[in-house]
């Protein structure tokens, strides 16, 4: 099974499922807004994404005062059991799309 296939079925949008797996597989819950991989998800559709994270309560925002840069936490919300288990399910090398990164929109 391919993420960008059991993205696109059951996320709706290859790249969402794509975004959720680098952060759950990632060994710090905080991260900048631009550090996700373009072979992940395009700079483009980022902010949208990570926006519905934080809707849902996978993420937080933080704006420190300057305002340079967004960071993002990962919370403890159980929805990220459900990322977890397509981690599981899902290999690493399975991440990267088969095509240009623009397939995974």
């Amino acid at each position: 099974m391919e993420v960008s296939e059991v993205g696109k079925q059951l996320f709706g949008r290859p790249c969402r499922l794509a975004l959720a797996l680098w952060i759950v597989r990632r060994d710090k819950p905080r991260f900048y807004q631009s550090e996700p991989p373009r072979e992940v998800i395009l700079q483009g559709d980022l902010a949208s994404e990570l926006g519905r994270l934080v809707r849902l309560g996978m993420l937080d925002e933080d704006r420190p005062d300057d305002g340079r840069r967004v960071y993002y936490n990962r919370t403890d919300s159980p929805l990220w059991k459900i990322i977890q288990a397509a981690s599981e399910v899902l290999k690493p090398d399975e991440d990267r799309p088969a095509e240009s990164p623009g397939t995974w929109r």
